[in-house]
């Protein structure tokens, strides 16, 4: 009888720990499939609804970072933003109805307007690399829409969202961000690029509501109460208790419809249901029993990991190596590759999902092999003979150990492939010498080719927009970051 009932206690304790296992496995393959859109739910209510926020403009508005000047270590709204373009972003909402967006001509500069969903996914690439430099007006539908077309829009510019909620993406280049008169003239492009909603549309003659015209419309989505807290260093600050609320709420949003015909997020979806996350499910972390919490952490915590590991590993699943920089294989959409989506919105949250706009090399490391920190001094050495190959520009940006921009003296956070046309960076023997270091050269030639560095841990996220094959396939020769001595 005794042995009788050990044996069912060690059956138990069995059962208890693969209980335990099942749901920690649930909880990884979760923060895969689901960490791009919890940071898009976030990221939402910061520009929609948090009125003590920098960045809140409402629904189917555009922010522009610093009041529409240069980028500086103030916008923290999205992680390892670029510094090279005055931006534009924001949500729209296509609950109601659909959206107008519209452009003017742009000849003189690299622009693009891209829409993702909650997803990573964009149904829009726009701009001079996609479809020239004309004034363009673009009808955004939303997902299921059955209501009219007008017949004004090419079908080439008839957009089918999927969805019902979109951040917007504008940038225009700005190629000397110390010249006023450049400042201005992308200004007055911004003030040009409109969104409305198809009614306003229609009753303004046909003709986009400038900015300054609309009122303020707050989104109406769920919210959590340490929804505030999380907008800053979201991924770093957020606990698996307010990740898997977060989700929750996603898969409960009627602006955020499911994948059609996916079997990989209908099976997910059927394992979230196991620990009561679903559509339809009312989801509370403290009611659930302390072993599923710890499960669920255990989980969370490991998937946390893998994809932190994922982005410094350029092992060919999802980073190949460039010489040392790691470069994120986003050649499809995310639809089903969770692992390189999680990579995306960890370290570039709202980059593409295509090499056809832009590609990115992430550097964590120097040429030894040791962390880069902003102790240390390094430089990084182009020759001029072979520059990154790109159709558009490329820059080098950096940034904390965070992947945000850190204040210093020059206002200055990318060296790029506009200074050097324009004259700003200095050249000798056929190179471009990059110094990186948190205290200013002593030497003031070397200081022209200054890029601040913050004071402890750092990274780069390296952007070639309009990328030739060589920076995606890493075979391009990308010159390291290499530690001075002494």
């Amino acid at each position: 009888m005794t042995r009788t009932v050990a044996a069912d206690r060690e059956s138990e304790a069995s059962q208890d720990n693969d209980t335990d296992a099942s749901v920690a496995s649930i909880a990884e393959d979760a923060y895969y499939y689901g960490l791009q859109q919890v940071i898009y739910y976030v990221t939402r209510f910061n520009y929609t609804q948090n009125e003590d926020s920098d960045v809140f403009v409402g629904v189917n508005r555009l922010y522009y970072p610093n009041e529409g000047r240069p980028i500086t270590a103030d916008f923290t709204a999205v992680v390892s933003p670029n510094a090279t373009t005055l931006y534009g972003q924001g949500v729209l909402d296509l609950q109601d109805e659909p959206v107008v967006i519209e452009m003017p001509e742009v000849s003189d500069r690299y622009f693009s307007l891209e829409l993702m969903n909650q997803y990573g996914i964009y149904p829009l690439y726009a701009g001079n690399q996609f479809n020239g430099t004309d004034a363009r007006s673009y009808l955004i539908l939303p997902d299921d829409y059955e209501g009219e077309i007008p017949g004004d829009f090419a079908a080439t510019d008839v957009v089918q969202a999927g969805t019902k909620t979109l951040l917007t993406e504008l940038r225009y280049a700005l190629r000397d961000p110390t010249d006023e008169s450049e400042i201005a003239h992308v200004n007055d492009l911004q003030e040009q690029t409109t969104i409305t909603p198809l009614s306003e549309w229609l009753e303004n003659d046909r003709s986009g509501v400038p900015r300054a015209e609309q009122s303020v419309v707050a989104g109406d989505y769920e919210t959590v109460p340490r929804m505030a807290e999380l907008t800053e260093q979201q991924v770093e600050n957020q606990t698996a208790a307010d990740f898997f609320t977060l989700l929750s709420l996603v898969l409960n949003d009627p602006s955020m419809p499911l994948i059609d015909d996916s079997r990989k997020e209908a099976a997910m979806l059927e394992r979230l249901e196991q620990v009561g996350i679903g559509l339809g499910l009312e989801f509370e972390w403290s009611a659930l029993e302390t072993d599923v919490q710890e499960a669920l952490t255990s989980g969370f915590e490991r998937g946390f990991e893998r994809v932190r590991a994922a982005a410094v590993e350029a092992n060919g699943d999802v980073m190949v190596d460039m010489n040392g920089w790691n470069v994120l294989q986003n050649t499809g959409d995310f639809r089903t590759d969770w692992l390189t989506r999680a990579a995306m919105a960890d370290f570039g949250f709202a980059g593409p999902d295509s090499p056809a706009s832009h590609a990115a090399g992430f550097k964590f490391i120097d040429a030894n092999g040791d962390p880069l920190d902003g102790s240390n001094r390094y430089t990084i050495t182009f020759d001029l003979d072979n520059l990154p190959p790109v159709t558009e520009f490329w820059e080098i940006p950096i940034y904390d150990a965070q992947g945000y921009f850190v204040e210093n003296d020059l206002d200055r956070y990318s060296i790029n492939s506009y200074m050097l046309e324009e004259g700003l960076l200095r050249t000798d023997a056929n190179e471009l010498v990059i110094y990186v270091q948190n205290e200013e050269p002593n030497d003031p030639e070397q200081a022209t080719n200054w890029l601040p560095a913050p004071e402890g841990g750092m990274r780069f996220a390296a952007r070639f927009y309009g990328p030739h094959w060589s920076l995606i396939d890493g075979s391009y020769d990308m010159p390291e970051v290499v530690p001075v001595e002494g």
